[in-house]
Parts: C-alpha cells; sequence; structure tokens
C-alpha cells in the first residue's frame, strides 16, 4: 500500500464496504450494540427536547395570558402560576375593595378582575377519586376589558358552532365553552350545560341550568379548558360576592424598574401579593429542575453503558479476528490502515445507532409527552416536548464522538498486533 491510502477515494471506499461485511458477521451483537447506542440517544434526544419544549410551552402560556403582572391573595406562588396558567383548585380570594383601589394606579395601561371557582360537572361520582376526574374551572370575567387584554380570542366557526357569542354582564343562565371543555362535554352553540356549584360556606352543591352561546375557538392555554360566567353571576353563584381571585395588569411601561416600583406601592396592603411574569415563569422552571436533573442523570448513565457496549463489542470483534488481522499485516497492510478499518467500524455501529434512536425519539414524543404529564402537573398547556433539527444534531454528533473515543482502544490493539504472533494466536 502506498502513501496516500488513507486520501484514496477508492481505498477509503473499500474500507467502508469491508467495515460493513464485519459487521454484518455476527448481526445480532451488532444489532443489540446498535440498540444500546440507540437507546442513549433516544433518552438524550427526548430530554432535549422536554427542555426546549417546557420552556417555550411555558413563555407561550405567560404571553397568552395577555398581561404582564398578576395581583392575587398571598400564597404559594406555585399556586398563582397553576391557577391562570392551567387551573388550580386551592382557590385564595382578594377583598371585594382590592380592585377599586388598584384601578387608579397611574402606571396601569389596562386591568381585569377575574372571579375563578371550581364545581362539578353533570353526573360527578361522590368518591374522591371521582371527584379529582369531574371538576370543572369556571371563570368569572368582565368581557371588555378581557377581551382588551386578549384581543387574539375568537369563536368556533362551523356547522354548530355559528353565530357564538359573549354573554351579556347580567345574563344569569348564559355560559362561553373553552374550546377543550367544548369538546369533552360534547356541546355546541345552542346546547344545554350543566354544573354543580357549591357556595361557600355551604357543604351542598346547587345544580345550574346554562345555555352554551359561544364556543372559544383553540387557543392552546388555560382557556381551552375553561367555563366562562359574567363576573357577578360567578361570584353570587360561588357565594362569594365583591371578591376576586385575580387582577390581571398591563403597565404602560413595562420593565424591571416599573415592576420594582409598581410592586412596592402595592405591597403595602397586606392581604395581596404582586406577581411578575418572569416569577411565574422562573417558579414553574425551577418545579422541573429536580426532574431535568434526575433526567440527565439517566442520560449519562445510558450513554456510559452504551461506551462500554460498543467497546466491548469492537474488542471481540478484533479477538475473533486476530489470524485475519495477522494477514493482512503480512500481506502489507499499514499500521494506521488496520486502525482506521477498526475505528471505522466503531463510528458506523455509534451512527446507525444514533439515527435509529432519534428515529424512535421523534415517533414516541407524543408518548414521552403524555408519560411527563401523567407524573407530574408541570403548570402549562400546550405540547411541552419539541425534538428540533438541531436537538437531533446534537445527539448524533454526540453519538459520533462516542464512538471516535470508543473506538481508540480496540483500535490500537489491532493495529499494534505483529503479524506472526497474531497469526500463530489465530490458530
Amino acid at each position: 500500500m502506498n502513501n496516500d491510502t488513507r486520501t484514496d477515494p477508492f481505498i477509503l471506499k473499500r474500507y467502508f464496504v469491508l467495515a460493513i461485511k464485519n459487521l454484518r458477521r455476527r448481526v445480532i451483537r451488532t444489532a443489540l450494540t446498535v440498540a444500546g447506542v440507540g437507546l442513549a440517544v433516544t433518552v438524550a434526544v427526548s430530554l432535549g427536547g422536554f427542555m426546549l419544549g417546557y420552556r417555550d410551552a411555558i413563555d407561550k402560556s405567560i404571553d397568552m395570558l395577555g398581561f404582564q403582572v398578576m395581583i392575587m391573595a398571598k400564597g404559594c406562588p406555585y399556586e398563582a402560576a397553576t391557577m391562570m396558567l392551567k387551573g388550580g383548585t386551592g382557590l385564595l380570594y382578594l377583598p371585594g375593595d382590592t380592585y377599586e383601589k388598584v384601578k387608579s394606579d397611574p402606571d396601569i395601561e389596562s386591568i381585569t378582575p377575574i372571579f375563578v371557582g371550581v364545581a362539578q360537572k353533570q353526573g360527578s361520582g361522590i368518591r374522591d377519586d371521582e371527584k379529582e376526574k369531574n371538576f370543572l374551572i369556571i371563570s368569572g370575567i368582565d368581557v371588555p376589558s378581557y377581551k382588551v387584554m386578549k384581543p387574539w380570542i375568537a369563536f368556533k366557526q362551523g356547522s354548530g358552532y355559528a353565530g357564538g357569542r359573549w354573554f351579556t354582564a347580567d345574563s344569569k343562565n348564559e355560559v362561553v365553552l373553552g374550546f377543550e371543555a367544548a369538546e369533552y362535554e360534547q356541546r355546541k352553540v345552542g346546547d344545554t350545560f350543566y354544573a354543580s356549584i357549591t357556595p361557600s360556606g355551604m357543604t351542598n352543591a346547587v345544580m345550574h341550568e346554562f345555555k352554551v352561546v359561544g364556543v372559544m375557538d383553540r387557543t392552546g392555554t388555560q382557556d381551552d379548558g375553561t367555563v366562562f360566567l359574567p363576573l357577578d353571576v360567578a361570584r353570587e353563584y360561588f357565594g362569594r360576592p365583591g371578591q376576586l381571585t385575580i387582577l390581571g395588569i398591563k403597565l404602560k411601561q413595562f420593565s424591571a424598574v416599573k415592576l420594582r416600583q409598581f410592586e412596592t406601592r402595592w405591597l403595602k396592603l397586606p392581604e395581596v401579593q404582586v406577581v411578575g411574569l418572569q416569577q411565574v415563569k422562573n417558579t414553574l422552571v425551577s418545579l422541573v429542575s429536580t426532574a431535568q436533573t434526575m433526567i440527565a442523570a439517566v442520560a449519562a448513565i445510558a450513554m456510559i453503558v452504551a461506551f462500554i457496549g460498543v467497546i466491548n463489542t469492537i474488542l471481540m470483534s478484533v479477538y475473533e479476528r486476530t489470524s485475519e488481522i495477522g494477514i493482512m499485516k503480512a500481506l502489507g497492510a499499514r499500521r494506521e490502515s488496520v486502525f482506521q478499518l477498526i475505528w471505522l467500524e466503531t463510528v458506523m455501529i455509534c451512527l446507525c445507532g444514533a439515527m435509529a434512536g432519534s428515529v424512535l425519539a421523534v415517533v414516541g414524543s407524543g408518548l414521552v409527552e403524555r408519560a411527563i404529564k401523567s407524573i407530574a402537573d408541570l403548570g402549562v398547556s400546550g405540547s411541552i416536548v419539541r425534538i428540533t433539527p438541531a436537538v437531533i444534531g446534537y445527539a448524533v454528533l454526540g453519538a459520533v464522538i462516542l464512538g471516535f473515543f470508543a473506538g481508540l482502544y480496540p483500535a490500537w490493539r489491532a493495529s499494534s498486533m505483529r503479524p506472526v504472533e497474531a497469526i500463530n494466536k489465530g490458530d
């Protein structure tokens, strides 16, 4: 062999063909090794897609709130975040005069009062596990100010939905359903809707009958699963006249300085907390930081196991081909040629595993998302796993680098064999 062996396209092609033939000699062992690498890449891609998708879901959910600051009763920041991003059950209420005090603040561009309550669906069971599955999030809203905050809201159109509208402020028997609420309850415009509401201070629920006057188009936010009533009507049914759950606020000039000044002014009220949306985002991200660390540890362990598996497979292959390698060197194969051949086999295994793992991660992303949501309430709606070409590219690159290092020792061992000793040992 001449000195330009490593750069001759024909020779490189022969290496490639020979490497494939060598790997096909032990199909099951090669397949198991590829599967090990693929599993590690699947975990890594899924983790990367989750981290990217979850942050994007938080940003989208917060943007779709329509406001920048929330004023609510003092309590857990996570409950504050979850209540508006996904709906919550442990609700606290603001005194009735809070809205009148805050709305005159000179830095406020727009403000909307919201009352949130939890009701039971028609036919809900009496057991605790049934109640958990059959509650409704009801939001009492002031339509004009709510529409200012969320100008993108539209009503679903089509058969059974045409003519959708908002209820009048004093209507006690009209509701608007979010997209998912309507889908789950199988309701359209003009249908009858039932909800059991337990007024404050009472133990027995009161069944209310409503007419569906509108169904919202999908927004990808907490609004999709919400049932909307007029503000005063919702407060009356829940036995909390004058009380509110949230004040949604948009400032004229939003900045960290303006937000701190606004907080300073209104934190003097002993019963309220001021929650900026960046604070909400940080709270939600911190909730899954531990889980992300654990998943990253699992991914690292999977990569280490795959690394060891690749080394073991290639070493076994080298051991079984000792005589063959000795003959190759006796016929003139250079040390670097043998090294390249073994190293190429290793990289090919890792590359195939990376491609298979990436495909599996993309195909199974929906299953991963459902599994994550079933384990933990992450406080956001919409997709939380987003696998992008960049995520896949980094995972494949990592697998190739894994193959590069995993193949160094087996390739060095094969290239270091003495021809006569290798032939005798193989015999």
